[in-house]
């Protein structure tokens, strides 16, 4: 991160977002990365919230495990008065992202035993620093952050689609359908040599090419790029579901997990929010209806992402960026042609 940054995220702890409260009752939410950190934190409301289903989405069945007891045990104290917390079926469901027979799996899943889906925040991530290769012959860090997540959102589309056109479940309590990405205000720092390239992910996979310090950034500057071409998509501009990006600030998370102790205990202290607080940012965009399809969110507000992702350089970018994702996605998911090809 760079100073200003810093400065801003130590500003930043200091302040009190907003809690988002809504009746979920008869709804289904699926939260990807759900066992730690900021998605830990956004299942214990969600969860409080009375929803009919919450998906617990985990590389670790076992982990997931251990957070649904957590989440049972500990639970909220923002529920929404009146509110049966009995009623919700909390669930772990196994995800890799670092594998594509995984992701198909899972939406696979998804599709034959849900009848709904309300809310798909792909919260899930990870920032290794360090070079790795999947099963499927590709960067870690692309694949898991990247090329997964919008494999997953583009699969689940329909299902999204099917929940939109659902009478409403009661008076008073509509919600549109969510796809939330999670991104980060750090894309802003994306140095990202590789735009220069005839195929930007071939440049991406390629291990001479990797900048470590540089590849979690990039990896949320795709994600932006991404969430904003998949937005031109009907389904998001007829405002039948919404789609957004999030950034939950610099937080006490999982994420710092491969630095020294030492460095996270000082990063954290001065300069982070906790993940409470980071949760509530991902929860106002899961839950907020006023969104421009493919906007950025913060802090529980919507702003302009970087001037590059502004910038014309940007725009060819970002449709360059969603070709090549297509054609990798396609491949595994040919159901999703008529998404990537729109």
């Amino acid at each position: 991160m760079s100073l200003p940054q810093l400065l801003w995220s130590a500003y930043e702890r200091f302040l009190t977002l907003p809690t988002t409260l809504k009746d979920l009752s008869g709804r289904t939410i699926i939260i990807t990365g759900a066992n730690v950190g900021l998605g830990l934190e956004a299942a214990r409301s969600i969860y409080a919230m009375n929803p009919a289903r919450l998906i617990l989405a985990v590389r670790s069945v076992s982990k997931g495990e251990d957070a649904k007891s957590d989440i049972l045990s500990g639970g909220s104290k923002e529920a929404p008065p009146g509110q049966d917390r009995g009623e919700t079926k909390l669930e772990v469901w196994e995800l890799d992202l670092a594998s594509f027979k995984s992701v198909k799996a899972f939406a696979g899943r998804c599709l034959h035993e849900l009848d709904r889906l309300d809310v798909l925040l792909e919260n899930a991530a990870i920032a290794t620093g360090k070079w790795n290769t999947t099963a499927d012959g590709w960067e870690v860090t692309i694949q898991t952050n990247v090329i997964s997540t919008f494999m997953l959102a583009t699969l689940l589309m329909p299902l999204l689609e099917k929940t939109a056109n659902l009478p409403s479940l009661k008076q008073g309590s509509h919600l549109r359908p969510h796809l939330v990405i999670l991104t980060s205000d750090i894309h802003t720092n994306a140095v990202f040599p590789q735009r220069t390239k005839l195929h930007i992910l071939t440049a991406m996979n390629d291990k001479a090419q990797f900048v470590s310090m540089d590849r979690y950034t990039t990896s949320k500057l795709f994600d932006i790029f991404l969430t904003r071409e998949l937005a031109r998509h009907p389904l998001f501009q007829n405002g039948d579901v919404v789609l957004c990006s999030v950034n939950p600030g610099f937080c006490r998370s999982e994420l710092m997990r491969d630095l020294p102790l030492v460095i996270r205990w000082i990063m954290h202290g001065l300069f982070a929010r906790t993940t409470e607080e980071g949760a509530k940012t991902l929860l106002w965009a899961s839950l907020e209806d006023k969104v421009i399809p493919g906007s950025y969110s913060s802090s529980c507000g919507f702003i302009n992402p970087s001037k590059f992702v502004l910038s014309a350089e940007g725009n060819e970018i970002q449709k360059r960026l969603w070709k090549e994702v297509g054609e990798v996605v396609v491949q595994v998911a040919p159901e999703t042609t008529s998404i990537w090809k729109s």
